[in-house]
Order: structure tokens, then C-alpha cells, then sequence
């Protein structure tokens, strides 16, 4: 699936597969001109699209889309207005499908949409409604045809419509195009980011939470004035079902005939001090340092353990060994999780880990690498350290997840994966220091074959802490052979006792047990 601004807002290494899609913001962001690209972009494509919209004529839809070519519009797209559907022959409203919403014009239009999907699918070309607009004879017509839909908006179907109906119906019809493997955005206008402000009306926060295992992923829009007072938009891909993802606010502009463009087609002149890579979005200033907005808060944090200069580690350039902690919170992605309550959790576990000795009070170089849901902290000399802050941290979570003052939505899980190996370090084209190599690599795929509360230690670093004390002896296990990436078998260790670890073996890729 490729919608508009996909190199921008995922890595080009990431396919996102065919997905229905939420898209927030606020009015006048920009959410209606997005759709229509998507819509036009499919349609060049070749595949056939359906756009659904209650506030809109034909004649504004025609209109909307006067820049394409008719013949193509109408035999490869079709226009439903739910609010002016009236009973036609053929479509009874004792039909099984209608049965799954009310009784009522969004069941008709539901109605429609499976006899058009079922239509294009087998190369049906008989079609009525077609014929009402028409519909150009197209033999292309068949089972490989990708369906792609629209609905803009869900806000202005609440307006007309009963919640409870368009809440039936929203779930039917994404049972329908997932079915047929459809691409699909739906537009709900929030009075801001949902992400970044808890003001979003009652009736949006019910809905996008009732909904919010329905869609496999979230797109945000949000605008803001500049100093001339001119807007800039940004969107971002909150969250896909499935992928592992950092959102990033990428800036985009509507030109003068409704076309989109990134962040990518345009140079900054910021440069984010922490991570050297150009700011796209509008730039934060802290002690006169511009920064991504994501990244000035870990700069502050930061700024207590290296001083002034944490936006330059000090490490050489080459190879260099460390020992490994990676972490990240198990289950963030859920899509029944709030936008507000995921960053909180975030919050949570960045504010718990700098708590823990072992990171706050060691005098020890370390590297620290944010990954968006968790981090990977490096400890440059002694290795007990990323076990110590594990076990810290396990501590902590086990206060934190039994206070009474926490709902069972608010209680926190994490993974961890621990490693030790060599990285290189190299400076990129903005000399911006990147870590790469066998060490973290090895941390990520350990932690990567845990479930919650595992402290998972790869085999080279778990001997060397078992020879080392007694107590490690006792704490750290063997729990079994796994396969990671590649085909690869390692033995793996849990570090548990009562007070922290997860003493079940990991569910994943095990090969055999160990005697």
C-alpha cells in the first residue's frame, strides 16, 4: 500500500501492508485534500475506489474531482452519499448483511459497497449504480483490481446519525474491507492533535475509543502559526499494526491546486543539537540549542548525567566494546490504547530508569539511545551494570504496578534483552555519532524473544557474570536453545528470583530444551 508521504512517515526499509487508516486533526488541516490524493493516486493506479462521504452532492464529488479525467473517474470509481440513500430494488433491508447494523440508510449503504466490491472483484460489469453515472465499459475489471476507500467524515456521520449506528456500521463495513484486503482512511476532525491535547470532544473520545481496535493505524494531522503568520501543517504516522515505528511530525504544504507535498522535498535550516539531523517540523529552542520537539526533553534529562556537551559523547571513532541494555514496554502498540495513556507510559518508564541507581549514580560512560517505546543503554566498562539496573528497575515497576493509585490500563510491562559485544562507532554526512554492530544487534534480538517481565541475557555475558559472583550463579538460568534472525541457535539465560524476572521460558523459536 502506498499512501501519500510514505517514504516520509516511515523508514523506506518498511512496507505498510493494505490497512484501514484513522486520520486526525483538527478542521482546515489539510485531512479532506490528503484523502483526495490518496484517492486520485489510487485511481492512476488502476484500482477501483469508493468515496463515502454525507456531506457532499455528485456534483461536489464530480467537482472535487474536476482535474481528472471523467471517463476514468466514473468507470474507476464510485460516490455514496449515506444521508441521501433511498431504498432501491434489489436491495432488501432483510438482507444478512444489512442485519449487522440498524435498519436504516448506512444499512443500505453498506449494502452497496459489498455489491460493488462483489462486482469488481469477479469482473462484474452489470451494474446499476454504475450505469446511473455512465459507467464507461472497463474489461480490466477483475479479481486483481485493489479496492480503495475514503470516508470523509466520520464527525459529519455523527452529526446525522445515531452513534450506536454509525459505530455498527464502521465495524461492518471494516470487517467487509478487510476481507478483500481494502485500503482504507477515515477522517475524524478532533479540535486538536489527539496526542497532544486531552480537549477533543466527549463524543470523538468515545467514539475513537470504542473503535480503537478496529483501525490498524493512526494518522495525525496538526497546524500551528509561524512567525509571518502563515500555517504549517505537519502530519505523522502514529502507530501501524504489525511494525515497529517512531513517529515523526513531517511537514507538508498544499499548493495552489490542492496538491501535497513533504517534508522530504524541502531543506531545513535547523539542525536537532541531540540527534544532527534536520528539523522538518517547527524547531523547539532551549538555552538557545534548537531541537526536534521530541528530543528536547531527554536533553534536559541527559544534561544532568553528561553536562553540557551530551550532544557529543566523546566516544572514538571505530570499534569499541559495551555491554547492553535494551528495553522496551510490551503491548504500547495496541490500538485500544490511548494515544495519551501510550505516551504516559513512555513517560513512566523513562522517569523509572533514571530513578535506578545503576543509571543515575554510576560514574561510568554510557551510550543511550532512545528507540521511541524503550531505549538501549550502553555501559562502556562494567558489565554487572545493565543486570543491576534490571533488577533496579524490576523493583520499581513492581511498586509502581501495585500502588492503588493506578488503574489496570495504567500498569506497565517491558522486555529486556541484555548483551555484550562490539559496535562501531561512526560519524555520519551531519557528524552525528551512530552505533552499529554485533553488540546492540545481538541485545535488540534477546529482548525481542521475550515476554513481559523476562530479563533475558545472551550467553557470553550471562557466563561472565555466573563466574563472577555467587549471587549471579543463583539468579541467572539457562532456559532453553533459540533461534533468532538468520537462522541462528544461541542458548538463552533468565536472570528471576521472587523480587523480579519472569521464571517461565520464553514462548518464541525455542529448538530444544536445555538438559
Amino acid at each position: 500500500m502506498q499512501i501519500p508521504g510514505q517514504s516520509n512517515l516511515i523508514t523506506k526499509e518498511t512496507e505498510i501492508p493494505d490497512s484501514l487508516l484513522l486520520l486526525c486533526g483538527p478542521a482546515g488541516v489539510g485531512k479532506s485534500m490528503y484523502c483526495k490524493q490518496f484517492f486520485v493516486d489510487c485511481l492512476m493506479n488502476g484500482d477501483y475506489c469508493i468515496y463515502i462521504s454525507s456531506s457532499l452532492t455528485d456534483r461536489q464529488y464530480r467537482s472535487l474531482f474536476a482535474d481528472v479525467d471523467e471517463s476514468k473517474l466514473l468507470q474507476g470509481s464510485h460516490f455514496l452519499n449515506p444521508y441521501l440513500q433511498k431504498t432501491l430494488a434489489g436491495h432488501s433491508a432483510s438482507s444478512s448483511l444489512s442485519t449487522s447494523v440498524s435498519e436504516n440508510k448506512l444499512s443500505l449503504t453498506l449494502e452497496i459497497i459489498h455489491d460493488l466490491i462483489k462486482k469488481v472483484r469477479n469482473g462484474d460489469e452489470d451494474d446499476d449504480y454504475e450505469k446511473k453515472q455512465n459507467k464507461v465499459n472497463d474489461h480490466s475489471l477483475n479479481n486483481a483490481k485493489k479496492i480503495c476507500i475514503v470516508v470523509d467524515s466520520l464527525t459529519h456521520l455523527l452529526a446525522i446519525f445515531n452513534q450506536e449506528d454509525v459505530l455498527q456500521f464502521v465495524n461492518a463495513l471494516s470487517f467487509l474491507l478487510k476481507e478483500v484486503e481494502a485500503t482504507a482512511i477515515f477522517v475524524l476532525t478532533t479540535s486538536s492533535s489527539p496526542s497532544t491535547s486531552s480537549s477533543t470532544t466527549t463524543t470523538n473520545d468515545n467514539f475513537t475509543n470504542r473503535l480503537g481496535s478496529i483501525f490498524d493505524g493512526i494518522l495525525e494531522m496538526k497546524f500551528e502559526d509561524d512567525k509571518s503568520g502563515s500555517l504549517i501543517r505537519s502530519i505523522r504516522l502514529l502507530s501501524i499494526r504489525g511494525t515497529h515505528h517512531i513517529p515523526v511530525w513531517i511537514i507538508f504544504k498544499i499548493d495552489h491546486n490542492g496538491k501535497i507535498t513533504f517534508g522530504s522535498d524541502q531543506l531545513s535550516e535547523f539542525i536537532c543539537v541531540l540527534c544532527k539531523a534536520p528539523i522538518l517540523d517547527t524547531p523547539v529552542i532551549y538555552s538557545e540549542l534548537t531541537f526536534h520537539s521530541h528530543h528536547v526533553d531527554l536533553y534536559k534529562k541527559l544534561l544532568g548525567v553528561y553536562g553540557s556537551n551530551i550532544s557529543e559523547f566523546g566516544l572514538p571513532e571505530g570499534v569499541i566494546s559495551a555491554n547492553f541494555f535494551f528495553i522496551d514496554i510490551v503491548g504500547l502498540s495496541d490500538p485500544s490504547l490511548s494515544v495519551r495513556k501510550q505516551i504516559e507510559k513512555i513517560e513512566r518508564l523513562n522517569n523509572l530508569i533514571y530513578s535506578c541507581d545503576a543509571f543515575k549514580k554510576t560514574t561510568e560512560k554510557k551510550i543511550i539511545l532512545p528507540t521511541g517505546d524503550g531505549m538501549a543503554i550502553g555501559f562502556m566498562l562494567n558489565p554487572e551494570l545493565p543486570l543491576q539496573l534490571s533488577i533496579q528497575l524490576h523493583k520499581e515497576l513492581d511498586r509502581y504496578n501495585h500502588s492503588k493509585k493506578i488503574s489496570e490500563e495504567d500498569i506497565l510491562g517491558v522486555r529486556i534483552g541484555l548483551a555484550t559485544g562490539s559496535v562501531f562507532i561512526v560519524s555520519d554526512i551531519n557528524n552525528n555519532q551512530n552505533i552499529w554492530g554485533p553488540g546492540i544487534i545481538l541485545a535488540r534480538r534477546v529482548m525481542d524473544l521475550g515476554d513481559s517481565g523476562h530479563i533475558l541475557i545472551a550467553p557470553i555475558l550471562a557466563e561472565q557474570l555466573i563466574a563472577l559472583k555467587d549471587e549471579y550463579r543463583d539468579m541467572i538460568n539457562p532456559v532453553g536453545n533459540y533461534q533468532i534472525k538468520h537462522g541462528q541457535t544461541i542458548t538463552m539465560y533468565s536472570a528471576y528470583s521472587q523480587e523480579f524476572g519472569n521464571p517461565d521460558p520464553p514462548a518464541k523459536f525455542q529448538v530444544e530444551s536445555v538438559n
